[in-house]
């Protein structure tokens, strides 16, 4: 043993109050997370302890105070069956003194909503598909068809499928009601970029690094539907459309188009504060222009995702990787605790001794 101990967190799957009964599989996906991250956190000889978030909060403050861990690994995707409530956690760690693996609370709560990460990066001139916000359905649109319609505060493609990409505004229309009535939340609504699917895995704090960009290819998608990767594609293991992608990690870019995408994800990376490990989704047009549609703090990092993926590709080993974020936690947690410390000691009292009274004049 390292001396070391990590608490894994993570929360216990539940059905989601919204959305469609399909939805609950990727809220499984956790448990293969959970189950990979110790196994590698072992291989680094960490001392290691699995807490799930399940319905009472203090019980699980309770464990998580009686392990007393160096740090959190963080793995909480929601509570029950919220996936909103993620966010808070960090701040959690935060007041009981504990450090945790990536993002805080503040990035996690832009980067949960898609439409206030679009407007950010916009004035920040990074480049994302014109858009916009439907909190009920729209009467007309300026957009170039077709665009493209999702849940604004959804992850995991959750409501997304070829139906998403619209031809027209009474498809639109029609769309836009079905995620407000079955998600109960505003739609977003972007111009559809034609072109290839590239995630960017990003690990590090301070001095963040890009891995091999992976791209997602359609060699099966059928003449005529969309490019993208909708949530059986990227879940269901039944459905034909799982069996029509597949990847190339290191993707066949231009070194300067790759070097451009890069540059742009550690951007985005920066302008919403991620911390640790993030991946950046981008389309990158046929005139090779990229355009980020989305920035996951905390993503997947199942050994089979394209997060893991781009770790391979960058000579690192799973653990290795996993390694890294930990040690980017254990920092910040050091320099915290060193902080308090010099905070709590520059505001006791001072004693006074007798070299140090006023000397009056007889």
């Amino acid at each position: 043993m390292n001396g070391k101990k990590v608490l894994i967190a993570y929360n216990a799957p539940e059905r989601e109050q919204r959305g469609r009964d399909i939805d609950f599989i990727s809220e499984v996906d956790v448990l293969s997370q959970v189950n990979a991250v110790r196994s590698a956190l072992h291989e680094l000889d960490y001392e290691v302890a699995v807490v799930p978030l399940q319905r009472s909060v203090p019980a699980f403050m309770e464990r998580m105070t009686r392990f007393k861990p160096d740090v959190i690994f963080n793995l909480v995707e929601g509570w029950q069956g919220e996936s909103r409530y993620h966010q808070h956690l960090p701040s959690m760690y935060e007041l009981l003194g504990y450090a945790y693996t990536g993002s805080a609370t503040s990035a996690l709560i832009l980067s949960g909503d898609k439409w206030t990460t679009k407007m950010l990066l916009d004035q920040a001139h990074l480049p994302v598909p014109r858009g916009m916000l439907c909190s009920e359905v729209p009467g007309r649109s300026r957009l170039r068809y077709p665009v493209i319609v999702k849940p604004a505060n959804e992850d995991a493609s959750l409501g997304i499928d070829f139906d998403s990409v619209v031809h027209n505004l009474a498809d639109l229309r029609r769309r836009v009601a079905w995620v407000i009535q079955n998600y109960h939340q505003p739609a977003i609504v972007e111009e559809y970029i034609e072109g290839r699917e590239l995630n960017i895995a990003i690990i590090g704090d301070q001095f963040p690094v890009a891995l091999p960009i992976s791209e997602i290819t359609f060699p099966l998608v059928p003449e005529g539907q969309p490019r993208i990767c909708s949530y059986n594609i990227k879940w269901m293991e039944s459905s034909p459309e799982y069996h029509w992608v597949g990847a190339e990690c290191p993707a066949q870019l231009e070194e300067e188009t790759t070097r451009r995408v890069q540059k742009l994800a550690i951007a985005a990376f920066r302008h919403l504060g991620c911390r640790d490990y993030a991946r950046v989704d981008m389309r990158l047009s046929a005139n090779n222009q990229p355009y980020i549609v989305e920035v996951n703090c905390n993503p997947d990092i199942s050994p089979d995702a394209g997060f893991a993926r781009s770790v391979l590709a960058s000579g690192r080993t799973y653990a290795q990787a996993l390694g890294e974020i930990v040690a980017c936690a254990l920092q910040r947690g050091e320099v915290h605790a060193y902080s308090r410390t010099a905070t709590r000691r520059s505001a006791a009292p001072r004693e006074h001794s007798a070299s140090n009274q006023p000397v009056h004049a007889s």
